[in-house]
């Protein structure tokens, strides 16, 4: 059993939108599917996705349980909660990428998991490394229980020493010093004629492996296997990686190439996404697509396709996606039953 606390999403029901169905892409195994690749007709339950069209700026979250979206602008401006009016975005001069932060912790012996994302600024250069103040960005945005929410960035300016907010933004650039050093890693790994466009490691995943102990000293077994570094070029290839006995990185498996995508323009705009223990969402804004990346017991493959446009409100073009939550449970016994 995780030692993550499962996080309890929704958006709330204000100016909900219309319930969408059909949210079924065409599915694909890609690379190394295997002979009998599964079909999925949905995305994933347990995340939710917010997308902003930057030319507008329209701003939308969708709710990947309830099959629900809500306008993000419209909510802010109708709600007396100031912290769900700084959701709002107004200025398209503003709008960078988003930086997808996985702010877990343990808090006096307990897993504190708080997914989060923050929208830069067009200032701030994707794979800089730089340090994160609050003249880099615009929001940050994490559940405030069951509410969506942001703090604006001037929340964070000249933080007081040794308070709360000082301590978000040492661990914000802990997480991007980490990041550049995954993507330093993993860079070297790939073919020669490949370039990278985005690495990724599980957070979940990652956060187990570093609290182990954890899972120990509750006499609690658990195989959490290879921690799998996801390497997305910029030509629409996925490779994985893993470390071996003198932590070098490997390849794992062979690459999967996602469908209809040669090219991918814009790699700080692209994102890696959690879905589940077993897989990814990886969102190309160059194709308006999201990809479901999983395995099972198995090689990772591409699992499903979904057009933005099947989920989308009518003429809504997703420039930047941020996802928040842990995504389906993960059966742990699944790869022990015949």
């Amino acid at each position: 059993m995780s030692i993550v606390q499962k996080t309890q999403l929704g958006l709330v029901s204000a100016l909900t939108l219309a319930l969408l169905t059909g949210c079924g892409g065409s599915s694909s195994s890609g690379s190394g599917g295997g002979d009998n690749p599964e079909t999925n007709d949905v995305l994933p339950d347990g995340l939710t996705l917010s997308f902003v069209d930057a030319s507008s700026p329209k701003y939308i979250a969708y709710n990947t349980t309830t099959e629900t979206s809500v306008d993000l602008n419209d909510l802010a401006a109708s709600s007396g909660d100031s912290a769900v009016q700084k959701l709002a975005i107004s200025d398209t001069s503003t709008i960078g990428f988003f930086y997808n932060w996985a702010d877990f912790r343990m808090v006096d012996g307990v897993a504190a998991t708080d997914m989060k994302y923050l929208l830069m600024k067009p200032s701030y250069t994707y794979q800089s490394g730089a340090t994160i103040d609050s003249d880099q960005f615009v929001q940050l945005v994490h559940f405030h229980g069951e509410d969506l929410a942001a703090h604006s960035a001037d929340e964070f300016a000249n933080p007081e020493v040794g308070s709360a907010r000082e301590a978000a933004l040492i661990r914000l650039n802990d997480s991007v010093a980490d990041q550049q050093t995954l993507e330093n890693e993993v860079a070297p790994a790939l073919p020669g004629d490949q370039t990278l466009c985005r690495a990724y490691v599980d957070p979940y995943l990652k956060f187990e492996h570093e609290n182990e102990h954890e899972h120990e000293a509750a006499e609690v077994e658990h195989d959490h296997g290879d921690l799998i570094h996801f390497a997305l070029t910029e030509s629409g290839r996925m490779y994985f990686y893993k470390e071996n006995a003198s932590e070098e990185l490997e390849s794992a498996q062979p690459f999967v190439e996602l469908d209809g995508v040669s090219s991918i323009s814009d790699c700080s705009r692209t994102t890696i996404a959690h879905a589940s223990d077993d897989g990814v969402l990886v969102f190309i804004p160059d194709v308006q697509k999201l990809y479901l990346v999983d395995n099972h017991g198995a090689d990772y493959h591409q699992h499903s396709v979904w057009d933005l446009a099947d989920i989308l409100p009518a003429g809504f073009h997703a420039d930047l996606m941020a996802a928040i939550g842990e995504g389906s449970e993960h059966d742990h016994d699944h790869e022990h039953e015949e």
